[in-house]
C-alpha cells in the first residue's frame, strides 16, 4: 500500500502538532538551510510523529547571525513566542542549532555550546566552513574539496551541482541513497567527534540529520519505493 505522502499544508494544522515530537531549529542563515530542512519535514515526517519547525529573524526583533544572536533569538522566541505560531514551544522541547563557522568570533560558540547546556534538550551543529560542505557530502567525498573559505566553498558546490546534474534544490539532495552518503562521508571527515566544533571541510550536521531519520518515515519497514 503506498504511504501517503503529506504536504506543506499539513504542517499547518493545530491538531497534528500536539502530539508530535517537534524539533525547533534555529538558524543563522535561512535560505539553503530552511529549503533544506522544511523539505526534509514535509518529504520525510508524518506530522502526528514529528515535525521540524524553524525560528526565524522575523519571529523575534533579534536580528544577526552570530552565535550570541541565535541565543538571543531563542530565549526571545521561548518567552515570547509569535502569535500566529500553532505550537507554543517550551524549554522541555528540541531545539537545534544549525550555523556556520564563517568570521564568527571563536568565544561565542562557547558561549552558544553552554547555553544550548542549560536548556533541557539542545544542541548545537556547526558547518566548517559553511552549510554548503554538508550538501557536497551529499555529492562527494571530502578529499574533493579545493576551497579554503565559505565563498570558494559556494561556488565549488554550485560547480559540483551542475557536473552532478541536480534537478532541483534541495529535492535533488534529499534521496534516501544521497543522505545516507552524506552522513557516512561526514561522520569520516569528523576527526575529532568529541569536539563539538568541526575540524575545516567538515560537518557535524550528519549527527542532526541522523537523529531526524530515527523519527521519518524512512526507518518504518517501508520499501523506499513508495516513500520517495
Amino acid at each position: 500500500m503506498l504511504r501517503k505522502r503529506f504536504s506543506i499544508d499539513d504542517y499547518n494544522k493545530k491538531a497534528a502538532f500536539e502530539d508530535a515530537t517537534k524539533f525547533f531549529i534555529v538558524y543563522e542563515a535561512e535560505k539553503k538551510e530552511l529549503k533544506y530542512f522544511e523539505t526534509f519535514n514535509y518529504l520525510f515526517f508524518e506530522p502526528k510523529k514529528a515535525t521540524i519547525l524553524h525560528v526565524l529573524e522575523k519571529d523575534t526583533e533579534i536580528i544577526g547571525s552570530q552565535p550570541k544572536k541565535l541565543i538571543e533569538r531563542a530565549k526571545s522566541f521561548i518567552e515570547n513566542p509569535p502569535k500566529d505560531l500553532k505550537i507554543t514551544p517550551t524549554e522541555e522541547d528540541k531545539f537545534r542549532f544549525v550555523l556556520d563557522v564563517d568570521d564568527h568570533p571563536i568565544e561565542q560558540f562557547a558561549e552558544l555550546n553552554e547555553y544550548c547546556k542549560s536548556l533541557i534538550d539542545s544542541s548545537l551543529y556547526i558547518s566548517n566552513f559553511c552549510f554548503e560542505v554538508w550538501l557536497y557530502f551529499h555529492l562527494d567525498d571530502q578529499e574533493k574539496i579545493v576551497s579554503k573559505n565559505s565563498s570558494q566553498m559556494k561556488t565549488e558546490l554550485g560547480e559540483k551541482h551542475t557536473e552532478e546534474k541536480i534537478n532541483n534544490y534541495p529535492k535533488g539532495y534529499l534521496t534516501t541513497d544521497r543522505i545516507k552518503k552524506a552522513i557516512e562521508r561526514a561522520e569520516n571527515a569528523d576527526l575529532e567527534k568529541n569536539n563539538y566544533f568541526p575540524v575545516e571541510k567538515s560537518s557535524k550536521l550528519y549527527l542532526l540529520t541522523k537523529e531526524l531519520l530515527e523519527y521519518s518515515i524512512l526507518n518504518n519497514s517501508v520499501d523506499e519505493e513508495q516513500i520517495l
